[in-house]
């Protein structure tokens, strides 16, 4: 059986040339664009219900984001990025609908973990990748099976060959280039010397500080807006989210909004992601508002700067991250495990991303050097991994 579904499988991604493959993706971003423009949803007429314009603009979001992935030099990576793009655009439209016609939203299953060319997952599989940890993932029907018995999922060309239980420990690679500070070397590594995250007791973001204010901290469940006070509107905030489940679930922050304009996009639909740290710049509010989208259980707050972690020694996590540097030109070494787009930027006094450190995607190690001022650094991924300082002797991981 498994056999039959992996050959139809790659019969159909195989046997289809890339460049009908990159049509057609383009061909659905021109359509899922044509539906939002004869949609008849009108912003402003339904007050009554803020989730309905919220379900709105996510379609709306998702369009724009569909585009913005398929611009360039397109590959087949970019191509999945698209359909989940299109896919959760395509669930929004359809609670819009839903909520117009007075009917319940409908539930989404997200798209395959591995390729969302799989088409919607069919279940839940315990799965990790070569050098990262354990997480609980959707997948289809297909991968479903490989991976009951033990096999990799279905190699459709998107995705590095990972094993489908728990892998043994084993190194990563470093580059042997590493004269280039900003772009890091994607060559397939030589050596293998650096070990993955792996998890800890006690982490950083694990919970909010014992100093952390009842008006900056809020614990609750199921879907709905929320507002933290800031402890001096004068200054920025960091904000950490942690939701129960990440399955089904986002969380947006609507005030202060993105430079365009719109909420921001804390944790995404269908990420595996189940926690976020953000910086919150000033907007000359005393209030920061969120909306939680979600059926299980979740924590925030306006983390303390006394508390944001001193990178002293390798730290490891999966998603964004904020740490103090000591400053003094540090050497580091910065390694992504998996996953797509990586950054690594200094934190200006507020709270917006400075200089550039690190950019990459997929899996790769690079070098950089702290300022030699004391500041924050700022991690945007949606993967695993790892930053070593030269001077770190000790190795303490946190919790992905």
């Amino acid at each position: 059986m498994t056999d039959g579904i992996v050959g139809a499988f790659t019969g159909l991604f195989r046997g289809r040339r890339r460049e009908d493959e990159l049509a057609r993706v383009d061909a659905e971003i021109t359509a899922f664009g044509e539906a939002l423009a004869r949609h008849s949803f009108v912003p402003g007429s339904h007050p009554d219900d803020d989730g309905l314009l919220a379900d709105y603009q996510r379609a709306l979001d998702a369009y724009e984001q569909a585009k913005r992935n398929f611009v360039g030099d397109r590959n087949l990576r970019d191509a999945a990025d698209v359909l989940r793009a299109l896919d959760e655009g395509r669930h929004a439209l359809a609670c819009v609908d839903a909520a117009t016609e007075g009917r319940p939203r409908p539930e989404r299953r997200p798209l395959c973990f591995f390729d969302p060319r799989h088409g919607p997952s069919a279940g839940e599989a315990r799965w990790a990748p070569s050098e990262g940890a354990v997480r609980t993932i959707a997948v289809c029907a297909a991968d479903a099976v490989r991976l009951s018995e033990g096999l990799p999922p279905i190699d459709s060309g998107l995705r590095e060959r990972q094993t489908a239980s728990p892998p043994r420990p084993r190194p990563s690679a470093t580059t042997a280039r590493t004269a280039d500070k900003r772009k890091p070397d994607h060559r397939p590594p030589a050596a293998a010397t650096h070990p993955a995250p792996a998890p800890a007791s006690s982490t950083p973001y694990d919970t909010w500080p014992e100093n952390t204010g009842v008006q900056q901290r809020r614990e609750s469940g199921g879907s709905t807006g929320v507002q933290l006070v800031r402890t001096d509107r004068r200054n920025p905030e960091l904000l950490v989210v942690h939701l129960a489940r990440a399955e089904d679930s986002w969380v947006e922050l609507t005030s202060p909004p993105g430079k365009d304009g719109r909420p921001r996009k804390i944790l995404t639909h269908g990420s595996t992601l189940s926690r976020a740290i953000v910086p919150v710049p000033v907007d000359g509010s005393d209030r920061i508002h969120l909306d939680m989208v979600t059926k299980r259980a979740w924590r925030i707050w306006l983390h303390p700067a006394e508390h944001i972690p001193l990178l002293t020694e390798e730290v490891g996590s999966s998603g964004s991250y904020v740490l103090r540097h000591p400053g003094g030109r540090t050497p580091l070494r910065v390694t992504q495990y998996e996953g797509t787009a990586f950054s690594l930027h200094e934190l200006r006094p507020d709270f917006t991303p400075g200089a550039l450190l690190i950019e990459g995607e997929g899996s790769f190690t690079a070098s950089a050097a702290t300022s030699r001022r004391p500041g924050l650094l700022y991690v945007q991924s949606r993967a695993s991994w790892s930053i070593t300082p030269a001077t770190g002797l000790h190795k303490a991981r946190t919790t992905p």
